[in-house]
């Protein structure tokens, strides 16, 4: 089994043991007439951040972009030791342990030390731009937010790292998502700054400004609503923008503005930004696949965000207990339609073809 396969089960393992309990959770809050199980896994956020999203991430840098900048993926050895390494970190904090930090930080310092790899030459001679420093960057203020973790109890801090290394891979993706368009790399430099002090400023009149000021740039530096390129795409990162603007507006809710972030924006971007998820394929099967998105998971987790929401702000309704059991399914389902579209295609496929996601002309350049 290819290592990298094995970070992809892994963190879907956690998206699962993570996801599962916190719909439960939301839904006995809601006032469910019937008693839910709420104490499995009671670290939900951490498992989702430290969990799935640091390997997805993981499998990203070690993996697929490894592979496309430097020709080739980091050692299996290493790839395995960062697994073993976050497995024992969700571990130890489901135990209670503050240990698990620490265990985390290990983790981060061993994908920030290989990002090194990002700062040299690429394969086939281009130079380190803003994606490649903004990558490096995001993982040490993301060593140092879990150092603070470990001493001060504030969740919400987590969101940094997923965040951020969105914006960092989205200043160079972007443009090959939208159907080559050239993003405003300084721009989008400009927008990450303000992301990050709008989300370590959380609590005060400085976060909505700055956030606000993140969605305005990045959303200009990109032009993601009025971009060519296929309509999936642009569906899914307009929507995971207009709920990045929902987290700076909501801020008095605590509820909301993480789900915002977590839910509506990190999950849309996953669910639209299909090419990186091709790479990453390429990188776990290292066969081409032909995969047509859905947009079934979009309408699901975005109803489901939406009636969570309306919760949030007071509402009440029978059909708001639907809002979690929504969320969960939508994001389940990406993964299943995905994977029920790849495992026929990964022994039979020859690799000289080039990549196709129906939709898009054979060749792509």
């Amino acid at each position: 089994m290819k290592s990298g396969l094995i970070l992809l089960l892994l963190g879907i393992a956690f998206l699962m043991l993570g996801g599962v309990p916190a719909v439960l959770n939301f839904m006995d809050n809601q006032g469910f007439p019937v008693p839910l199980p709420t104490t499995l896994f009671s670290a939900h956020w951490f498992l989702m951040i430290y969990g799935f999203f640091l390997l997805l991430i993981g499998n990203e840098l070690l993996v697929a972009l490894s592979n496309e900048w430097s020709g080739r993926t980091a050692p299996t050895w290493l790839i395995l030791v960062f697994g073993v390494t976050v497995l024992i970190g969700n571990v130890l904090q489901e135990a209670g342990s503050i240990l698990s930090y620490y265990v985390i930080l290990l983790a981060l310092v061993i994908l920030m030390n290989y990002s090194r790899t990002y700062l040299s030459t690429s394969k086939i001679g281009l130079r380190p731009t803003a994606y490649n420093y903004l990558l490096f960057v995001t993982l040490l203020i993301s060593s140092l937010v879990v150092s603070f973790q470990a001493v001060f109890d504030l969740p919400w801090l987590g969101l940094i790292f997923p965040s951020l290394t969105i914006f960092a891979i989205m200043s160079r993706d972007l443009g090959l998502v939208l159907g080559g368009k050239r993003i405003n790399q300084g721009e989008m430099t400009l927008a990450y700054l303000f992301l990050a002090l709008g989300l370590l400023s959380y609590g005060s009149s400085l976060s909505p400004i700055s956030m606000i000021l993140a969605w305005v740039l990045s959303l200009h530096a990109s032009g993601i609503p009025w971009a060519k390129g296929r309509r999936y795409p642009r569906v899914a990162l307009s929507l995971a923008w207009a709920w990045l603007l929902v987290s700076a507006l909501a801020q008095g809710n605590y509820d909301s503005f993480i789900h915002s972030i977590a839910l509506g924006f990190l999950f849309n971007t996953v669910f639209g930004v299909d090419s990186v998820l091709m790479d990453m394929l390429i990188g776990v099967f290292g066969r081409r696949v032909s995969v047509k998105p859905s947009y079934l998971p979009l309408v699901l987790l975005n109803l489901g965000l939406i009636m969570r929401i309306a919760f949030d702000l007071g509402m009440s309704s029978p059909i708001l207990f639907l809002s979690a059991p929504l969320q969960g399914i939508g994001i389940l389902s990406f993964y299943v339609l995905t994977f029920r579209q790849v495992i026929p295609q990964v022994r039979n496929i020859d690799k000289s073809k080039d990549l196709i996601i129906k939709g898009e002309r054979p060749n792509r350049s």
